[in-house]
């Protein structure tokens, strides 16, 4: 069945959008049936508690959207099949950005990412990563298919460009990240919430045990460095908060980099972000709404913070370095310094000339100011800090506190 023979007044099933995929590619194989976890979650929240508040053209960005990514998972286990060398690929001790959203985890992967010896990925290479890049480099077309997708995506909600600035001069050609643009693929990623997603998939991103989502991730890794010189991936998702424990385990060598903010800061950027994304439902959002979002976003990521710490422990702080937003912003070649020596690292005179570079041409409003505050989502000093106690007394964080964690 195709898209466009749909009836959009309700929500397709999973078995039909898998259907769509299958006709849209003339592939039936979706791999490992544990990795339908996260689409079964998904479409169920977005039919019961989001879809019968959805404008016309927002279900159909949705359903396109869910279709394109089974169509890409149906895809890729074609190219692992007919080259099965993929499979053998090793990923090798990763340096894995692991904050929460809005704690400067970004800009850290960029700065990573400018290190001749890593490599990371892109959203082009996420929305169209067929045939894997081994065999040729992508063409004219296959970049402007991405552009396309990333701009129907996003066309709803113009001020998501503000909050993510690099989009706007790289386009597709900006880093992706693993939960919004890798896990995505398996449907479990917080971005997915903030999209089309109600309590019942928060719940699942919470609770489920993501270990077959992460090994669709290392799949994925796997596809895309393939055939080319032996790098050093280096990766970003602040959805790995709610996978810690399953993301330590696929990557045993990994550097897990946990960023800090200032919580009036981070939160108030977070709720500002997620808030602004309901506007993909296809309707202007109230200031009622922002403000319920906003609160919804803080109690989903005190519970990631609280589970991710749980699954540290286990894990061992040992695989962990903590970094603060505050001195990145201070100091951005000195924290990825820190970074390369706690990783037994060094960081290159080419490295360091293009972080340098990098820095000097792009100031943090190049394309806009980010204009949010704590009080317009509720948030207040005492409130906050009581609720991230746990959290405040391990790393020292808190509304209005951010410690260094620079040496020296």
């Amino acid at each position: 069945m195709k898209l466009s023979r749909l009836d959009m007044r309700s929500c397709p099933g999973a078995a039909v959008f898998r259907d769509m995929a299958c006709e849209r590619t003339g592939l039936s194989d979706f791999g490992d049936a544990a990795r339908e976890a996260g689409l079964e979650a998904y479409v169920a929240s977005m039919a019961e508690e989001v879809w019968p508040g959805m404008t016309g053209k927002a279900r159909e960005v949705a359903a396109e959207y869910v279709t394109h990514q089974l169509a890409t998972r149906l895809r890729l286990i074609a190219d692992r099949k007919a080259y099965p060398e993929i499979a053998r690929e090793k990923v090798a001790a990763p340096l894995i950005v692991v904050g929460p959203p809005r704690s400067g985890s970004t800009l850290l992967h960029t700065l990573l990412s400018l290190d001749p010896e890593n490599m990371a990925p892109e959203h082009w290479i996420c929305r169209e990563p067929s045939p894997p890049p081994a065999l040729g480099s992508p063409d004219a077309e296959r970049f402007a298919r991405a552009d396309a997708r990333m701009a129907g995506l996003f066309g709803l909600i113009p001020d998501i460009f503000i909050t993510h600035p690099y989009m706007i001069e790289e386009g597709s050609g900006a880093l992706a990240e693993c939960g919004s643009d890798i896990l995505s693929l398996a449907f479990t990623s917080q971005q997915l919430w903030c999209f089309w997603g109600g309590d019942g998939y928060r719940r699942y991103l919470i609770e489920a045990d993501h270990t077959a989502a992460l090994g669709l991730h290392h799949d994925f890794l796997q596809h895309v460095q393939w055939g080319n010189p032996a790098k050093r991936w280096a990766l970003k998702g602040s959805d790995h908060m709610l996978w810690m424990g399953e993301l330590a385990a696929q990557y045993p060598d990994a550097k897990l980099i946990w960023t800090h903010r200032d919580l009036a800061q981070q939160l108030g950027s977070l709720a500002s972000v997620q808030s602004i994304l309901l506007g993909l439902r296809g309707h202007p959002v109230t200031p009622e709404e922002r403000r319920a979002q906003g609160e919804r976003a803080i109690e989903l990521q005190h519970a990631s913070v609280i589970k991710a710490m749980r699954a540290r422990e286990v894990v061992g702080d040992d695989r962990f370095l903590d970094v603060s937003y505050h001195d990145v912003m201070r100091d951005h070649l000195r924290t990825v310094e820190r970074i390369y020596d706690w990783a037994g690292l060094t960081v290159s005179g080419t490295h360091a000339d293009r972080i340098r570079a990098w820095v000097s041409d792009h100031p943090q409003t190049k394309h806009g100011a980010h204009r949010h505050s704590p009080e317009e989502f509720g948030m207040h000093a005492d409130g906050i800090n009581a609720q991230f106690a746990e959290y405040r007394e391990k790393f020292g964080f808190g509304f209005g506190i951010r410690p260094e964690l620079l040496a020296g």
